[in-house]
């Protein structure tokens, strides 16, 4: 497996004030397991899925947010010069590059509207960055965001994506980041106001039920259900502790 070089999301974090309830929900409703490493900062529980490890949560320090949220990790092979080009475009450093064991080196970080995600840097072999294509692991990632243009523009000079436009009918343009002949990323503007933010969307075997045991498991439909064609059937939740998830029925053959 190669290290992943820039412009793949390889991983998501997941931040809230209560990392055992963030477990429990995520856990029971697309069937992840957990499984807790050492560190910069204490214990990291990382998320599994099928045994494979697609991301991790742990609690948000007291300068943080305290509302559930995620973390969408952008790989770079040279964290501190992309942390510099991410200044010269008008983003912050959160927190500086820090090392994670034998892992690899992440900096938390935000866009030049305030979007916050992470850089990361393999130290070895690890996730390609791929979409494994698989229910329970990640399928997608989206930015939503209330200036598209400028979204676009600071993403694809941090990170070296082309874009890519999608009629969605009444709901606008779809402005996909391309990176290595593939998609990695979609920006949007999102129906409501809201602060820019980065969510992923978790492939599932059937929208609709996923959803409504969501729903059971105390989560907010924010979107109960939606065919897109040529992608499939999507939803959108907000978690007891606030943080939004999508989720994705592939259309068939996708």
């Amino acid at each position: 497996m190669a290290i992943a070089s820039e412009g793949k999301f390889v991983w998501f974090d997941y931040v809230s004030a209560d990392v055992q309830k963030a477990a429990g929900f995520y856990g029971e409703l697309f069937n992840w397991k957990t499984q807790e490493i050492p560190g910069p900062n204490g214990a990291y529980t990382m998320l599994m899925a099928d045994g494979q490890g697609i991301g991790g949560m742990w609690k948000a320090p007291p300068e943080a947010p305290q509302q559930g949220h995620w973390l969408s990790l952008l790989s770079t092979s040279d964290i501190n010069a992309s942390a510099d080009k991410l200044k010269s475009l008008g983003g912050k450093v959160l927190k500086a590059p820090t090392k994670f064991g034998e892992f690899g080196t992440m900096a938390i970080v935000s866009d030049s509207l305030g979007g916050a995600f992470g850089l990361w840097q393999d130290a070895k072999p690890q996730n390609t960055g791929d979409y494994k294509g698989q229910p329970g692991f990640p399928v997608w990632n989206e930015l939503l965001t209330q200036d598209v243009a400028k979204s676009v523009e600071f993403y694809t000079k941090l990170a070296g994506f082309t874009e890519e436009k999608m009629d969605m009918g009444k709901m606008g343009s779809y402005h996909i980041l391309n990176r290595d002949g593939k998609g990695r990323a979609g920006v949007m503007k999102p129906p409501m106001d809201m602060p820019q933010a980065w969510m992923p969307y978790i492939q599932v075997a059937n929208t609709d039920q996923t959803i409504e045991k969501a729903k059971k498991l105390g989560a907010t439909i924010i979107l109960a259900g939606e065919d897109i064609p040529g992608v499939g059937r999507l939803g959108v939740f907000a978690d007891p502790l606030g943080g939004s998830t999508g989720v994705l029925q592939p259309a068939p053959g996708m």
